[in-house]
This record gives C-alpha cells, structure tokens and sequence, in this order.
C-alpha cells in the first residue's frame, strides 16, 4: 500500500509542487489549503504523513501536528516554514514532530526527508528537550541515526542565521559525524542508551557538547592509527569489520573547528565555533 501523505500550506504554489514530486514518486497525497479542512480531512482520513507549514491565516501548523499526533500517535509530523525561528522549532520538539524543514527547499531536500521517515520507528527515535533558557539548549535522542537526522533538523533551525552560511555547513558536519561516533562507537545502537547534545549560544560562538552512555574508547589511539595507515586500507579495514565507510571525520573537524575537546574516557565530544 502506498503511503499517505497529507501536505497542508496556504501557499498554492507549495501545494502544487509538494503534490507533484510526491505523486511521481508513487505517495497517495492529499492537499489542504489551510487549518480548518486540514482538521476536518485528519477527522475523516487515516494519514501516514502530515507535512504542514506552520504560519497559515486560520491557524498553527504546531496545533494541527499536535491534534495529529493526539489522534493518530504513528503518524510522521513534519513541519514547513520560510521563518528561522527558535520558538518554533522548540515548540516543533515539544509537540512531537519528526522533521523541521525550512523554506526554500529542494525536490531532493522532500524525497530525502520522507524516505528517513517512512524507516522511522516512533520508539526508536525519540528527541526529547531536557532544559531550554536563552542561548543554552539541552536535548537527549535514543541512539540510532534516524533520531540524529531527526533532531538535526531542528538544530539547523537553531542555528541557521547565527553562523555564515560556510561555517554553518562545518558545525552541521560535526555534528552529524561525532553524534554518529557516540551512537556507533559510543552506544554501540543499544536504543536503550541515550546520546546528550547540549548547545550553547554566545555573541562569542557556538559550543555543542555530546556525550553518550558507552563504555568510552581511546580517542588518541585511534587519530593515530588513521595517521599511520592509508585511507584506501582504513576502508577497506572498516568495511571487512562491517563498520559503515568513513571513520575520517575527527580529523577533518579538527580542521574546521576552533576548539576540539575529549574527556578522558572518550565518552563526551566538546567542539567551539568563533564567530
């Protein structure tokens, strides 16, 4: 059975396009134009997927993935918006929404979102918000890339206009390949381990913090096994030990990053960008 989908947003052009690249890749859609008939649809249908914007003249998209959520608890809530806004994109968290994506957004950008969500399980990929005050963040996901994939989507959102656009790409790359490294070499996917990424906002910079639950693992020798070996036999390596590609990225965020710090027991990461 195709999956459903439901895209709600007051702007025809948006619907439009969202309908046609979702219908030609084989997704049942359904449109709405705004709150109320994207309410009364939700009443009468059984939705796989809501993607809803959030500002629309006649009501929230937060009330309406929540209301979703409410009826439907499996549904997949992603949220739409031309506005880099941090009170959405905290209260997207709050209100159990799996996906924030801001506008413009590309066709790739929509078939990428939807692909992870539909291999999302619900339990397997939980954000949660520890502690929230201003330019201090607290979050905890349970270990698997879904929940990291998820949860950097709000992340962009947070920080999307505090960097340039350059810097901005190399923190969402850390990010993404140390959350990995805690979930792997950390958690080792145990998805009754949790992975904390804590996120700190300064006129100064962004510092990110991400710890997980694992027994921790010798960081320095394993910089320097990279450092004595090609990178054609570490892949090679990894792929035989049936560990994803990769395995570079600590030297590369070296590169890239201010300020690298490790605890002792390679269990906490924590990475500084000078604005």
């Amino acid at each position: 059975m195709p999956c459903r989908v439901m895209v709600v947003d007051d702007e025809e052009a948006i619907l439009r396009l969202m309908e046609s690249i979702l219908k030609s890749h084989g997704y049942d859609v359904i449109t709405a134009p705004g709150f109320e008939e994207a309410l009364a649809i939700i009443e009468q249908e059984n939705i796989d997927l809501l993607i809803s914007d959030i500002v629309m003249p006649d009501g929230s998209g937060l009330t309406l993935g929540e209301i979703a959520k409410n009826r439907f608890p499996n549904i997949r809530l992603a949220l739409l918006t031309g506005y880099h806004s941090e009170s959405y994109a905290i209260k997207g968290i709050r209100v159990g929404a799996d996906y924030y994506l801001t506008k413009p957004f590309t066709r790739e950008d929509i078939l990428d979102m939807i692909e992870s969500l539909r291999e999302t399980c619900p339990g397997y990929s939980k954000v949660d918000i520890v502690e929230t005050r201003p330019g201090w963040y607290e979050f905890v996901m349970t270990s698997s890339e879904n929940s990291l994939f998820k949860l950097q989507s709000f992340l962009d959102a947070l920080l999307k206009d505090v960097l340039d656009e350059e810097r901005f790409w190399d923190l969402h790359f850390a990010i993404s390949e140390l959350g990995r490294n805690a979930i792997e070499w950390g958690n080792k996917y145990d998805v009754d381990s949790i992975v904390k990424i804590s996120v700190g906002i300064t006129n100064n910079g962004v510092a990110v913090k991400i710890e997980d639950q694992g027994d921790g693992f010798d960081v320095r020798k394993g910089m320097e096994k990279v450092e004595k070996n090609t990178l054609a036999r570490l892949e090679e390596e990894r792929l035989n030990e049936g560990k994803r590609a990769g395995g570079l990225g600590i030297h590369l965020i070296k590169e890239i990053v201010d300020r690298l710090i490790f605890s002792e027991r390679g269990d906490m990461v924590l990475i500084h960008f000078s604005l």
